[in-house]
């Protein structure tokens, strides 16, 4: 399956693990385990599944919830991986600082 962005992802679950934030999603009707990682350093993401069009881009990256709640930050997509992997401070600290509100959709741009 190549993909070309953007695409929205349902997000199934965000649950907090120690220094992470671990979960799943389902894209086309299969399941994967997304993680999301504090990183100040370096914002990337990789993706399990080849994408059409992108290599070292700048992308958004948005995940948001049915209250209306969102949160986004552009990143540097790094190519595939075996699960969704994101590094961004800015995503992981406003899920976990609103960890009582419903984040359901991930959604990947080209910037």
């Amino acid at each position: 399956m190549l993909l070309k962005l953007p695409f929205k992802l349902k997000l199934i679950r965000l649950i907090k693990k120690e220094n992470i934030i671990q979960g799943e999603a389902v894209f086309h009707e299969k399941n994967y385990s997304i993680r999301i990682n504090a990183n100040s350093e370096k914002k990337t993401i990789k993706v399990p599944f080849p994408v059409i069009g992108v290599t070292d881009d700048d992308i958004l990256v948005r995940i948001s919830g049915p209250s209306g709640v969102y949160v986004e930050d552009h990143v540097k997509f790094e190519g595939e991986s075996k699960e969704i992997e994101i590094d961004s401070d800015i995503i992981f600290h406003e899920i976990l600082n609103n960890q009582e509100k419903v984040f359901d959709v991930l959604e990947i741009f080209l910037k």
